[in-house]
């Protein structure tokens, strides 16, 4: 598992450590997916929270590499829109539920988290017995 503030890490220093735990635990994964989801869902939280501010954690969990990212505000992300090509947005959400295999969006006493999952392929490091001493 690792995780990344936003009082220590910008939403690139996010997207290669997301790389950089996929390389060394998960060399199954979509990573140009993962890395998509991170930057659009760290854009949000930058842009959508007072003062920025957002926690990121990737883990696996039976079978399943799970992203989740938590933020302050308590504004849930609006209803699936068309994108607007202006800059105004639209495009985030949809990206990550279409990259994703599951999506969820929970209110939380501080904000919100978004988790996103992608179901591993067989074989991973993480499915793996570890080595008898």
């Amino acid at each position: 598992m690792f995780t990344a503030h936003s009082q220590a890490s910008s939403p690139a220093d996010a997207r290669r450590l997301a790389v950089a735990y996929l390389d060394a635990h998960c060399p199954g994964a979509d990573t140009e997916a993962v890395q998509i989801v991170v930057s659009e869902l760290v854009t949000n939280a930058v842009r959508h929270t007072p003062e920025g501010t957002w926690s990121l954690s990737l883990r696996i969990e039976e079978g399943q590499l799970i992203l989740e990212i938590a933020d302050d505000s308590p504004a849930l992300p609006s209803a699936r829109r068309d994108p607007a090509l202006d800059g105004r947005g639209g495009l985030g959400l949809g990206l990550v539920e279409r990259l994703s295999d599951h999506t969820a969006v929970v209110p939380t006493t501080r904000g919100k988290t978004i988790t996103a999952w992608w179901k591993l392929p067989t074989g991973h490091l993480a499915d793996r017995p570890a080595p008898e001493s």
